[in-house]
């Protein structure tokens, strides 16, 4: 004979199985969590280039969102770019020859923000070229023949390894890459002369008027307060043709470079 097998009734076994899907839906969906990206995915990161210092770049930030079963949010965390990292690293690493760029600076001793920065506000990371006849202020890091050949110098008699990566001669000035050694190199003197000028660790916008006025005038601003006028440094002629208005303060002035350069604005230039 077979055994004996209980039967439950049908509306008995039915009773159970709504019974399982109110423990599902009770008590284990609501336990769970599930955590996504907070807002937009990450995608390109828009600047604004605009004459003079006058542009505007889309600082970088991201996070997570943690979502309860009940479709609540849970909690959410944000996160911004920090230490060596920055938009305008990622805008000059958008170029083919900006990875090298970077490497280049760090060879040198600086922050590869730090150069980035300069690339940003001197040329929007483009590698532009000069008229002929007009200047020889030329190239992604807008450097004059003669600056560019006295610092590339500096740069490559410290670090002679350099020396096989360049393209030699005033050609390399149309060459980011190459160009890049020398205004690290460039941006590295700045920093050590505004440190013997009291200035501790200096930034990015501490040394933007070394690089862009000398080193007596740079020194002079990055000290300054910012209510002083940019006309106490400055010639109207100089003022004129580096975008600077009548009345402008030093930080008025510094304001607009920082939004320009955005987070890499006050790293240090000086690598760690």
């Amino acid at each position: 004979m077979r055994p004996a097998f209980p039967r439950f009734p049908r509306r008995r076994a039915a009773g159970l199985f709504a019974l399982g899907l109110m423990v599902v839906s009770g008590t284990c969906l609501h336990a769970q969590t599930i955590t996504v990206p907070n807002g937009l995915p990450q995608g390109p990161i828009p600047t604004y280039e605009e004459v003079g210092l006058g542009g505007y770049t889309l600082p970088t930030s991201g996070g997570t969102r943690t979502i309860g079963g009940d479709g609540s949010t849970v909690s959410t965390t944000t996160t911004t770019s920090s230490g060596t990292d920055s938009d305008a690293l990622e805008k000059m690493y958008s170029n083919s020859w900006g990875y090298q760029a970077g490497q280049n600076a760090e060879a040198v001793g600086v922050n590869p923000s730090a150069l980035a920065a300069t690339c940003i506000v001197e040329s929007g990371c483009s590698n532009v070229y000069t008229a002929k006849g007009t200047n020889t202020i030329t190239g992604a890091f807008q450097m004059s023949n003669s600056t560019y050949t006295a610092a590339l110098n500096e740069a490559l008699a410290a670090h002679p390894e350099l020396a096989s990566t360049i393209v030699s001669g005033t050609a390399g000035q149309q060459d980011p890459a190459t160009q890049a050694i020398a205004a690290a190199q460039y941006l590295k003197d700045g920093a050590t002369y505004l440190e013997k000028q009291g200035i501790s660790s200096p930034t990015s916008v501490d040394t933007r008027a070394y690089y862009n006025f000398g080193p007596s005038t740079g020194a002079n601003i990055a000290r300054a307060s910012d209510d002083t006028l940019m006309s106490t440094y400055l010639s109207a002629k100089t003022m004129s043709g580096n975008g600077v208005t009548s009345g402008e303060t030093v930080g008025q002035w510094k304001a607009a470079v920082a939004a320009k350069m955005g987070s890499a604005a006050y790293q240090p230039v000086l690598a760690n």
